[in-house]
């Protein structure tokens, strides 16, 4: 029989969370349920200051199938400040702007899109203000509310938009893991879901890979001896073309023979 000692830990371990049991998890792990804003944010911390001028690439995201995405983070002008005031006032708003708290402007290197990132919390909690110019007197802007945070020694950024339920891995566009370490750099910001994708390079494009088709990219070894067999399908083929190119030009001759001998 068991003593009573041994049934509290039993008991222990079964009522343990599940996240402490197995610890950190890999991003391409089966996961129950995802993550939760409040759950993501928990140990967040990120200074925008210190993000400021570089481009950063999501190199790795949960959510639907996008193009690439990148942004740069930048502290508004005195004159672009004034801008945003008029712009975010509180009568444009559904939420007023804390014009007191820390706020820099995301900028989307793909659609050109401008948004305000105001500090609403000290746990990486934060308001998304998209703004343009031109917007209707009477159109009021909703805020997206996100999670944010570094991690790394400000290598990653992890961000999380909490209705969407949505997240990217964000990483300086001059510091972007090879591809065998993309998953492990993704695991650094500890969110747990499903459907994870990743960014790889192939060619002259920039192609999401999901988790299903991954695991061939992943092994060194197995990728290597596709790419030798193709690189043989090239040879064979360039062989073939060459062999097909000298038979019509020999062809060719023969016809040039023939006709001169007939003249």
């Amino acid at each position: 029989m068991l003593g009573r000692a041994n049934i509290i830990i039993v008991l222990i371990i079964m009522f343990m969370p599940r996240s402490f049991i197995e610890g950190v998890m890999h991003p391409a792990a089966s996961i129950e349920k995802p993550m939760t804003c409040e759950e993501f944010g928990q140990s967040a911390r990120f200074n925008p200051y210190s993000v400021l001028g570089d481009v950063w690439m999501a190199f790795y995201y949960w959510a639907p199938h996008e193009g690439k995405i990148e942004f740069k983070f930048v502290y508004p002008k005195p004159r672009e400040r004034a801008f945003l005031r008029e712009l975010l006032s509180d009568q444009h708003v559904t939420v007023p702007v804390n014009w007191t708290a820390r706020f820099v402007v995301m900028e989307d290197q793909g659609t050109r899109e401008s948004l305000l990132l105001v500090e609403n919390g000290d746990r990486g909690q934060y308001w998304l203000y998209p703004f343009a110019r031109g917007v209707e007197k009477e159109t009021k802007v909703e805020p997206l509310e996100i999670r944010i945070k570094q991690t790394s020694n400000n290598k990653y950024i992890g961000l999380m938009y909490c209705k969407r339920e949505t997240v990217y891995v964000l990483v300086r566009r001059t510091e972007i893991p090879p591809k065998a370490k993309i998953q492990d750099a993704a695991a650094c910001i500890g969110y747990r879901g499903r459907g994870g994708r990743s960014y790889l390079y192939q060619g002259h494009h920039w192609m999401p890979i999901g988790e299903a088709d991954e695991d061939e990219y992943w092994n060194p070894e197995k990728h290597y001896k596709k790419h030798q067999e193709e690189l043989r399908q090239a040879e064979k083929l360039l062989k073939m073309e060459k062999r097909k190119k000298r038979n019509m030009k020999n062809e060719a001759d023969d016809f040039k023979v023939e006709k001169n001998i007939l003249l």
